[in-house]
């Protein structure tokens, strides 16, 4: 009889801010629970809590009653506000206690910085009993974990500061070693990146391929015009769970086809640009409603130079003239926000720039500007190259008007890596 996977073990994480529930976006959930998952963990909650003493301590209470591991972040700075310490020490019944040689740690940080240091930064220098800190190379607020007791078990607490340049390397280090400990059995994981599909047809073309395949946990996920599916494999055996992975992988791959332009952490700038090199060719973009969206995805890959010329954002006509050649006699008849205006930016920023391929992007992002014909929403993605080959395609986008400029963009380089397989 085979021996059935363990299940995963459950995390909780728990955000402190006050911002975050004032509107400010919350990235770091994203971030921390694709980690978790690929290291075969649950993210089974998570809660964002305002900056206030007893609600930071109920949140840890509720996450450690439940999870068999919890992780905070935020909260640990010098100021008034930032009371995760505090609140952690209260929630498990700890004392705070003042570590000369952290501070001496936090004083030679501020020296080389030439920077005097605030009396207030000693708060970051207090350790919860028990303790064990995590040294922050990246800032000034060190990370603690302690175990604590929570409904008879013993469960791992993490606090960790806020900034993502100082918490991923503390996740990484400390987080996800700590983590994987925890898992029992063998675990693989997978992801998909589509684009150019909508989720809905996604989710039924790979319905099969989850029927075929139960015992895997699954998520689909859309955001600006991108899907990614992400399948979780649990097994007896490592090696049991890799070989599930690797028969659901072909499974997956076969059913969405054409719409994969990568897997696990692939980005579809990077799939571009490696479409680019392998077959070395050059890259030059227009852009008028997205305002550099799409050059800045392409120069955020590493070694774009190699691939991206450059490009131009023509907001007004005026600039779709002079820059890019657009004829007049286009925006005359057709108008800025139309196929023949985008296939001519397209072509003006391969010719501008000495590129192989043009790529650009017109459109209305609204909320004003529609016009007869023309709602918010309406786009016009062109690509020019490589050799005489042209093509544009006119999109009908919803959404905010950040919305209609992030899938824009998306839409633009999906049309870019067809046009280059």
């Amino acid at each position: 009889m085979s021996r059935a996977p363990a299940p995963a073990p459950a995390v909780e994480l728990v955000f402190v801010g006050s911002e975050l529930l004032a509107g400010q976006v919350n990235t770091h959930q994203a971030w921390m629970s694709s980690r978790l998952r690929a290291a075969g963990l649950t993210v089974t909650g998570a809660a964002s809590v305002p900056d206030d003493r007893a609600a930071i301590a109920a949140a840890l209470r509720r996450a450690a009653g439940r999870a068999a591991l919890v992780v905070a972040c935020g909260g640990l700075g010098p100021t008034f506000d930032d009371l995760t310490r505090e609140a952690t020490a209260a929630a498990f019944g700890r004392t705070l206690r003042f570590d000369p040689r952290l501070w001496r740690v936090i004083e030679r940080r501020f020296r080389r910085f030439h920077a005097r240091v605030p009396e207030e930064n000693k708060r970051q220098a207090e350790v919860l009993s028990g303790a064990e800190v995590l040294a922050n190379p990246n800032g000034s607020a060190p990370g603690q974990v302690l175990t604590a007791t929570a409904g008879g078990r013993r469960v791992p607490v993490f606090l960790l500061p806020g900034p993502h340049p100082e918490m991923a390397p503390l996740f990484l280090k400390a987080v996800r070693p700590r983590a994987r400990r925890l898992v029992r059995g063998g675990f693989a994981s997978w992801s998909a990146r589509l684009v150019g599909v909508p989720e809905s047809v996604a989710d039924e073309l790979l319905a099969p391929v989850r029927a075929a395949f139960p015992e895997a946990s699954y998520t689909i996920l859309a955001s600006g015009g991108e899907i990614s599916f992400h399948a979780t494999v649990r097994g007896a055996s490592a090696a049991a769970a890799r070989g599930t992975r690797a028969r659901l992988r072909r499974a997956a791959l076969a059913a969405v086809g054409r719409w994969a332009y990568g897997e696990d952490d692939d980005t579809l700038d990077a799939a571009v640009g490696a479409r680019l090199k392998a077959r070395g060719l050059t890259l030059a973009v227009a852009e008028s409603c997205t305002g550099g969206l799409v050059g800045g995805r392409l120069t955020a890959v590493p070694g774009a130079s190699a691939w991206f010329k450059g490009g131009v954002i023509a907001y007004a006509d005026a600039v779709k003239r002079r820059a890019l050649k657009v004829p007049a006699a286009v925006l005359a008849r057709r108008g800025a926000v139309s196929a023949e205006c985008a296939a001519a930016m397209a072509r003006g920023a391969r010719a501008s720039a000495g590129a192989a391929v043009g790529l650009a992007v017109t459109g209305i992002a609204g909320p004003g500007g529609a016009r007869p014909g023309k709602p918010v929403g309406t786009v016009f993605i062109a690509v020019s190259g490589p050799g005489r080959r042209e093509r544009a395609r006119r999109l009908a986008l919803h959404g905010s008007r950040e919305e209609v400029r992030r899938r824009s963009a998306s839409a633009a380089l999906a049309l870019a890596w067809e046009s280059l397989a």
